[in-house]
């Protein structure tokens, strides 16, 4: 799929899951190897909490800062994987993927920091302006949406460019305005979308465990045994469809990231002209 490309509403939603559709074994391979460990771990401390084990308090702190690292792993792997995407195509594994982390460490910190900033603000302003379209339905969606796409396309804009993390912030604002009701409509259907399917799982998931509940003639020490064993790999089952459905949204914001840009520059018009230019007669 071609990631510079001039799009519109149903474009931004529809090449989401064409994306996801093409290019999907590829992008889960990766993005398992190395996000893996965590729900592996996760599920091990899952496990022990459902046992009461309790575990020294170092490991504890230890598997605080193991989360807060895999965290960010996590939350920046999208944006990593559709950069190198959109540069070499498939030609590229988790090793790249790594790599590109190792070279960029430094401006994942700072923008992580300078975010840290900017929270308390923009907080004040957005619960301000969250107050005032709460009259509509779809105002409190609209406007957090258009929180996380700033915020998302401005990350984009700083590992992808060499600008300043300010500057960055300045043209993501331009990036997704450009076309507001587009982009800012798309994203919020997807949350919408993954808040009513994410809602129907826990609503099964709590029907199955009262079912249980209702029709054992176990005793309750067998009960109990039993919903131990169960909570670990359930706690793995939601972690990864949780995981799922956030990379849903982000592989969005990629789309639209590539797809503004090249309204706002014509990045893929330009290389067709110098393409153009370099052929000899």
């Amino acid at each position: 799929m071609q990631l510079l490309k001039q799009r519109d509403f149903s474009a931004f939603f529809s090449d989401t899951f064409l994306f996801i559709k093409e290019n999907g074994k590829h992008f889960f391979t990766n993005y398992f190897i190395i996000n893996g460990i965590f729900l592996i771990i996760t599920l091990i401390k899952s496990y022990l909490d459902g046992q009461s084990t309790a575990m020294p308090f170092v490991f504890e702190m230890l598997y605080i800062l193991f989360a807060i690292i895999f965290g960010v792993l996590n939350w920046t792997f999208v944006t990593v994987y559709m950069i190198l995407y959109n540069e070499r195509g498939l030609d590229f594994n988790y090793n790249d993927v790594l790599n590109y982390y190792k070279d960029n460490v430094g401006k994942i910190i700072i923008f992580i920091l300078v975010s840290m900033l900017l929270i308390i603000p923009i907080v004040v302003v957005f619960y301000i302006a969250m107050f005032l379209v709460l009259i509509t339905i779809v105002g409190p969606f609209l406007l957090y949406a258009a929180l996380i796409i700033w915020y998302a396309l401005a990350f984009y804009e700083y590992l992808y460019t060499d600008k300043g993390v300010f500057d960055c912030f300045g043209y993501s604002w331009k990036l997704f305005t450009k076309k507001f009701w587009s982009t800012t409509g798309s994203t919020a259907l997807l949350y919408v979308i993954i808040f009513i399917v994410y809602g129907v799982a826990l609503s099964f998931a709590g029907v199955f465990s009262s079912f249980l509940d209702m029709n054992s003639t176990d005793t309750l020490s067998n009960i109990t045994a039993f919903q131990n064993a169960i909570q670990a790999p359930m706690t793995l089952v939601v972690l990864t469809f949780l995981s799922i459905l956030m990379v849903i949204v982000q592989v969005s914001q990629g789309i639209i990231y590539f797809s503004q840009k090249e309204q706002l520059e014509n990045i893929s018009a330009n290389d067709d002209i110098d393409q153009i230019g370099q052929i000899k007669f």
